[in-house]
């Protein structure tokens, strides 16, 4: 008899390590494959980040001043740039943030000896300070005016590089 409570005590034992041994492959193969769909998801968050050209932002640098600093009426000036733009750098165009001015005066602008300094903030953060000359015509009279102008881009998945800031330095 004694023999046979430890036959089942054994077996019973065995079987309980058998549950237990089987309950911890299924846990690891649940870790498993949560590792490997997280894994998948960074190759994917990595390769979009290296797909981010930026030289992109550098051409909507560029069509941003001409845009906003050459113009024949002001409210086209703000028509030409808000594609270009997030909302938060749209508003920041705006003087003293108000909204755009609506003048019914004769104004036009362009500009000319554009130069850029572009410093990479991050993969998706870029940062120019563009200096240039502008010459404004206000009812016929003329005037040319160097500017340095900071202009901060950020790239936003899948529309690309927009205009977050501006400030005059």
């Amino acid at each position: 008899m004694e023999r046979r409570t430890s036959f089942f005590l054994m077996f019973a034992g065995f079987i309980i390590m058998m549950v237990l041994v089987i309950l911890y492959v299924f846990s690891l193969r649940s870790q498993l494959s949560e590792v490997r769909a997280n894994q998948e998801n960074y190759k994917q968050q990595a390769e979009a980040v290296s797909n981010i050209e930026p030289s992109q932002a550098e051409e909507v640098n560029k069509k941003f001043l001409k845009s906003f600093f050459t113009y024949d009426n002001p409210s086209e000036r703000y028509q030409n740039i808000k594609p270009l733009m997030t909302e938060a750098g749209y508003r920041a165009t705006h003087p003293s943030g108000n909204g755009i001015p609506q003048s019914k005066e004769d104004v036009s602008s362009s500009i000319s000896n554009i130069k850029h300094f572009k410093h990479e903030v991050s993969k998706t953060e870029i940062e120019f300070l563009n200096e240039f000359k502008v010459t404004t015509d206000y009812n016929g009279v003329g005037s040319t005016e160097k500017m340095v102008i900071k202009t901060e881009l950020v790239y936003v998945e899948g529309v690309g590089w927009k205009i977050e800031d501006i400030s005059i330095v």
